[in-house]
Order: structure tokens, then C-alpha cells, then sequence
């Protein structure tokens, strides 16, 4: 059973323009998974408290970076945490439950993510 004050926090990479053909493409597709991923945890989970971090936000940028920071060095990734900035190439997407990174790097699996919220995950 799911916490009744379950969060995700979902960190939104800045997608490449267009000009730069199949990085684009990735990043597009990247992105709509994302979507389909937020869409099917409200579906699943209506009172989910889903935050999307856009690191595109410049007003929200240095906050959402220092949070991304502490979740890697809470995983255990302190070299991405320290170079955070300089490693969002590699790192975005990411995705937390309850302030515990569930993946980073690549869009999860529904299922990795429900397996958070239900308590059974315990990798990232």
C-alpha cells in the first residue's frame, strides 16, 4: 500500500534544439516518455504529489540543482552530486520518491516507480 503522503520528484532535462538532429530526437522522446510516466502516476495515484523540477526554469534552477545534488550524494553518487552542474548530461532524467533517487540517467519504468511507492524498491 502506497504512503498516503507519497511524493515524486521528476528533474526535467533541457531538451537540445532541433538544429542538432538526433540529440533533439532523444530528447523529444525522453520528454514524452516523462509526460506519459506523470500521466500514468496520476492515473494510478491521484492524491500522488507529483513535482516536475524543468531545469529549463531559470527562477528555479539553482534550487532544483541543489536538491538533485542531495538526492545523488544521498545515493551515493558523490562525484555527480560535486560536479552536478558540469553532469546534467548524464544524470537527467531523474527521479525521486520520497526524497530517496529511484533512477537517474534514463526514464524508469512505471513499475520501477510504483515499486518505490509501495515500499518493495530499493535501487536506484
Amino acid at each position: 500500500m502506497m504512503a498516503e503522503t507519497a511524493r515524486v520528484d521528476i528533474f526535467v532535462p533541457v531538451p537540445a534544439c532541433a538544429c542538432s538532429g538526433a540529440a533533439f530526437t532523444r530528447d523529444m522522446d525522453r520528454l514524452t516518455r516523462l509526460e506519459k510516466l506523470m500521466e500514468e502516476l496520476e492515473k494510478r495515484s491521484p492524491r500522488l504529489e507529483i513535482v516536475r523540477h524543468a531545469m529549463a526554469d531559470e527562477e528555479t534552477y539553482a534550487e532544483n540543482l541543489k536538491l538533485l545534488a542531495s538526492l545523488l550524494r544521498k545515493a551515493g553518487e558523490d562525484d555527480f552530486a560535486d560536479r552536478v552542474a558540469f553532469s546534467l548530461r548524464y544524470v537527467l532524467p531523474a527521479v525521486a520518491v520520497n526524497g530517496e533517487l529511484v533512477v537517474f540517467g534514463r526514464v524508469p519504468e512505471i513499475e520501477e516507480v510504483t515499486a518505490f511507492l509501495a515500499g518493495r524498491g530499493s535501487e536506484g
